[in-house]
């Protein structure tokens, strides 16, 4: 009956002032907090479960985008390599336009620059025609002569190297004299020029065409340095080739005519 009544006094001081509402407030205003430290957990899980989904979400992109980026790359460098590829090629063409000798292509496979022996293997050999003595040149000048045949492929001496020696002649003047290689492939060496001889920077070097390896009247390179000491009978004179001895991949192998070949 105590708590009946007491109900009932409840019930009607509620009805005219309110006062369950309020204490009502006030308990949820004081348990607040509790709430939130209670839910500061969850909150806390919920925050770093979407910050790992983000974070691999944006490593998953990032190495999307790499990848991306790799191949656009590659297919860049690729892209390049081809055109540089053309360019040779075209070079080569061109070196071929004009000239009454056939010629075939060669592709290098391996390259010993040793400081005492320059020398190339190419892809081509007996079985494809090619002979000792043969020479070799790419899209911008003498590049050297065969040395040694194999079945399907072939050694060829550069002119840089320090064994070599090569018929030229100035052809500005049409002064004859040998160039030697002088294991570097930035120069070759000739040192038997005349102290007095008309010979200056830029001047072209060509085959002369002596000596019946080489056909007269291709590039060889230019002159890149006259050393005249008073003291000696010969200046020294030194060429740049312009063959890309160091770097070319594609040669043309010089096939004599009928009215040439011994």
């Amino acid at each position: 009956m105590l708590y009946v009544l007491l109900a009932i006094v409840l019930m009607s001081m509620d009805q005219r002032g309110h006062y369950v509402p309020r204490i009502r407030n006030v308990m949820e205003l004081a348990a607040e907090p509790v709430f939130r430290l209670l839910g500061w957990p969850a909150v806390v899980l919920r925050s770093l479960q979407q910050l790992t989904r983000s974070q691999t979400k944006l490593i998953t992109e990032n190495r999307q985008l790499l990848e991306q980026q790799l191949k656009t790359a590659g297919a860049v460098q690729t892209q390049a390599s081809l055109v540089q590829e053309n360019q040779r090629l075209r070079n080569l063409l061109e070196t071929t336009r004009g000239r009454s000798y056939n010629f075939q292509f060669a592709e290098m496979i391996r390259v010993d620059l040793d400081p005492f022996s320059h020398k190339v293997w190419i892809d081509r050999g007996a079985n494809e025609g090619v002979v000792v003595g043969q020479a070799v040149i790419d899209g911008l000048g003498i590049v050297g002569q065969v040395e040694n045949v194999l079945q399907h492929t072939a050694t060829v001496r550069l002119i840089s190297d320090p064994d070599h020696a090569l018929p030229v002649q100035i052809n500005r003047t049409g002064l004859r004299t040998v160039a030697y290689g002088a294991g570097s492939t930035d120069h070759l060496l000739m040192p038997d020029v005349p102290l007095q001889a008309d010979v200056g920077v830029g001047d072209m070097i060509v085959t002369s065409g002596l000596g019946g390896r080489f056909p007269a009247g291709f590039p060889v390179g230019e002159v890149g340095g006259v050393d005249r000491d008073s003291g000696d009978t010969f200046a020294k004179v030194y060429v740049l080739p312009y063959a890309a001895l160091d770097r070319g991949r594609e040669v043309l192998l010089i096939i004599p005519s009928e009215a040439e070949q011994p």
